[in-house]
């Protein structure tokens, strides 16, 4: 008998950041795309075709905005169908970005918190180490680096 490996609920649907990776292109040309093809109206919200479909899952946070996740194989099947080329990075490396993206927005607050002597600051620090090495120290240091970080790049060595 063979198992089917679960897929998890972020990883079958995605943001339009991680979606646009694989076609090498923003998530505000992604969202463009979607609308040019049927599946965001012009104020951004999804179609009758996207919600029918079940290309998009409206998230209700209990404090906070609402916001969209798209179904990332149906979203890119849909768009490669109507021939927009996937010229992008794979499903896992958009993955990995995502997460080097949120490590490295944790890392500068982590920073900013120890440099005011808070013990929290060092114990987050300390925490990013395992993390930071799933997603790998480049792809880190290239998310710091994008969101205007202007030290020495990061090596494990720092911890």
């Amino acid at each position: 008998m063979s198992k089917k490996k679960k897929q998890s609920f972020r990883t079958q649907w995605r943001t339009l950041t991680e979606i646009g990776q694989e076609f090498g292109v923003s998530a505000i040309k992604l969202g463009k795309l979607l609308k040019e093809h049927g599946l965001r109206q012009a104020d951004g919200t999804p179609t009758s075709l996207a919600i029918d479909g079940a290309y998009v899952e409206r998230i209700e946070p209990k404090d906070g905005k609402v916001y969209f996740l798209w179904h990332g194989r149906k979203v890119s099947e849909y768009l490669v169908a109507r021939g927009i080329p996937k010229t992008g990075v794979s499903t896992a490396e958009a993955s990995k970005l995502t997460a080097a993206r949120k490590l490295a927005r944790d890392y500068l607050e982590a920073l900013r918190l120890d440099e005011e002597g808070s013990k929290l600051g060092y114990w987050m620090l300390c925490e990013m180490v395992d993390d930071i090495k799933k997603v790998g120290l480049d792809s880190f240091n290239q998310a710091l680096k994008s969101l205007g970080y202007k030290g020495e790049p990061v090596t494990l060595e720092d911890w």
